[in-house]
């Protein structure tokens, strides 16, 4: 049995501008000095209606005529100024006072300082928190709102705020990044920072925003809302006008948007942004910090379907908006191919010309996870890429338990009957265990191999400890449902697999290319152990990127891939 998890889209849907409606113009001014003051917010408070004005201060935007106002013009270091609709009628300029307020410093003092990591750091998607904005370029479009509520310690300094973008088909987008007290478990006023202003340009993958130059030191908050606020974008020709952040249905957990900056918040719920902070934490002799209330890919909801909550967990594509898999791969009838193995039968296909070049993927997935890669690689090798044993087309009619030995059994057999030797090998996470053990058993089939993200033994120090108790968690779960199906057998793998050791894999002369995510569930102290003790290891953290980099960093991962497999 196999669901498809449904994408859930938040979709924020432009207001209709009711038919009686009044022109509001104008220019947001510095009191003190005259000079303009760029991407004000314009708005009446608890309604939909308002814009942004422009990097010289200006703004245009409609309002019905129900509507009363006043309108709230308001800026980050300014005093927000209320506005009667009549003065906007005629234009002129609206000058906002600053605040002058003092920004909190950092003492330094006595203790430790630790640097830590708040929020939501995996990026897959088992929907996006959507925005759409300007169509048609439409200036009353901008303005959105969206962000979460994060826990913090109550004293620290923030580092840098990031957030993942699952999909952006702008050439460009600006946003303001606004923090928020908490009250009512909603966003309430903002905190004092300074204008707080980034450009995205990818169209996917892990945004930072350095927050070290502002100096934005938090005292007393055990909790913030952070958010980012459209500001403006730059449309591609031919490309539809979307962007979407990364999120999860996580219980316990909301997103939070508004149209415009006045306008009353909407709570979604459930939903959790791939939005975290890092900070130093300080903690002085004798007190202790609260635990750090890290959320990584294993937060996903209990009730979900084993076998989803698998591939969702480590492998769900961290942009599935933009895998579309136009290609079949994965259930290509003119390059699909069947094997009949050991109480089973294999499904592979193959791509290219060139040196062999087996693919493996990882526990839940299937060949289609290596879409992003299988068409480059293909330019230089002959590609094949096989569904192990239990997984994608590939099926399995016993009931014995998973191990990476049967595995790597499965592979030898497929490579027999091709009439193959010393072939490369790319495994990402449970591939690349599998690839290790048939560089271990059958060293003869082995040319190079590139693993991503595998792991020696299921200990904590080997895989993120709080992944290995969902783990434990959903296998008794799942025993309690059928102790011999399939998901409980990869699961059981999960938990109990493998058990190599260092002495054991410094016997592998083959080249290896060791690579990991920056923020991978495998934890880099084990990752680096792996690369030294192969007597030809090489290393490779990518950086910013998690368990799912092969999809995150695509580019990146397929160029240092082949860099390594044309090696003479």
């Amino acid at each position: 049995m196999r669901l498809l998890l449904p994408a859930v889209l938040f979709l924020l849907v432009p207001f209709s501008i009711l038919a009686q409606t009044r022109q509001l113009r104008g220019t947001v001014q510095d009191a003190a000095t005259q000079a303009p003051v760029p991407f004000a917010s314009v708005g009446v408070a608890g309604k939909p209606f308002g814009t942004v004005a422009d990097s010289a201060g200006r703004f245009r935007f409609a309002l019905p005529d129900s509507v009363a106002g006043p309108v709230l013009v308001s800026c980050v270091g300014y005093a927000t100024q209320r506005v009667p609709v009549a003065a906007l009628q005629a234009g002129g300029a609206v000058r906002l006072k600053p605040l002058g307020q003092k920004l909190g410093g950092v003492t330094v003092r006595p203790g430790k300082v630790r640097t830590r990591t708040f929020g939501r750091t995996a990026a897959s998607s088992f929907m996006t928190a959507r925005l759409y904005t300007e169509p048609g370029l439409v200036s009353d479009e901008l303005g959105k709102e969206q962000g979460t509520i994060i826990p913090l310690t109550t004293d620290c300094r923030l580092r840098d705020a990031n957030l993942f973008v699952a999909f952006n088909r702008f050439r460009s987008v600006t946003f303001r990044l606004l923090l928020y007290r908490v009250r009512n478990g909603q966003p309430a006023e903002p905190l004092p920072q300074p204008d707080i202003r980034f450009t995205v340009t990818q169209p996917r993958g892990w945004v930072k925003v350095d927050l070290l130059p502002y100096n934005l030191y938090l005292q007393g908050l055990k909790e913030v809302a952070v958010t980012v606020q459209w500001l403006r974008s730059e449309a591609q020709e031919g490309s539809p006008k979307v962007f979407g952040i990364a999120a999860v249905p996580l219980p316990g957990h909301s997103v939070f948007t508004r149209d415009k900056s006045q306008a009353r918040w909407q709570q979604v719920t459930p939903g959790y942004l791939s939005l975290y902070l890092t900070a130093d934490t300080y903690q002085t002799a004798g007190k202790r910090t609260e635990p750090e209330p890290l959320a990584t890919a294993e937060d996903i909801p209990e009730n979900y379907v084993v076998a989803d909550s698998l591939k969702s967990l480590l492998f769900s594509s961290a942009a599935a908006p933009t895998l579309t898999n136009p290609q079949h791969y994965g259930s290509n009838p003119a390059t699909g191919h069947y094997l009949n193995a050991r109480g089973g039968r294999l499904y592979y296909e193959r791509y290219g010309q060139g040196p062999p070049l087996l693919l493996l993927h990882g526990n839940g997935q299937s060949i289609a996870d290596f879409q992003l890669q299988i068409h480059e690689l293909a330019r230089q090798f002959t590609v094949i890429a096989l569904d192990t044993r239990g997984q994608g087309r590939s099926q399995d009619f016993t009931t014995q338990e998973y191990s990476y030995e049967l595995f790597a059994d499965d592979v030898r057999q497929l490579l027999d009957t091709l009439h193959l030797r010393r072939v490369h090998i790319l495994g990402w996470s449970d591939g690349g265990n599998t690839a290790l053990s048939l560089a271990l058993h059958h060293p003869e089939y082995v040319g190079r191999l590139a693993i991503m993200g595998a792991n020696l033994f299921p200990t904590p120090e080997a895989v993120e400890p709080a992944v290995l108790a969902r783990f434990q968690r959903q296998l008794r779960q799942a025993q309690a449902r059928s102790g011999t199906s399939t998901e409980t057998r990869l699961l059981r793998l999960l938990v109990q697999e493998p058990h190599f050791t260092l002495p054991q894999i410094s016997t592998i002369q083959a080249p290896v290319l060791v690579m990991a995510g920056q923020r991978d569930v495998i934890r880099e102290a084990h990752t680096q152990d792996i690369a030294r003790a192969l007597p030809n290891g090489r290393l490779l953290i990518l950086e910013g990127a998690t368990h799912y980099a092969p999809q995150e960093v695509p580019d990146v991962f397929n160029r240092a891939v082949v860099q390594f497999f044309r090696r003479p």
